[in-house]
């Protein structure tokens, strides 16, 4: 059996991450932003998705299922 818990996995994954360099169109999105002041809508909507389109999940569905699907630009 494994010493290692939830908290101390998440801990370590979150410190991974943390190592890993910004996507190119998050340091555009981050430049945008200090040089103006305001986000593009562009950047807005590949960070939150379409806002006109709603978002349905289902009783069966996963988190890995909503996460390994990308959508259509």
């Amino acid at each position: 059996m494994s010493t290692v818990t939830d908290d101390d996995l998440q801990r370590e994954i979150r410190a991974k991450l943390h190592e890993l360099p910004p996507a190119d169109w998050v340091r555009a999105m981050i430049e945008e932003y200090q040089r103006t002041g305001s986000y593009r809508p562009k950047d807005l909507r590949q960070l939150l998705g379409d806002p006109n389109r709603p978002v349905e999940v289902g009783s069966d569905t996963t988190q890995s299922h909503l996460f390994s699907h990308r959508p259509a630009r």
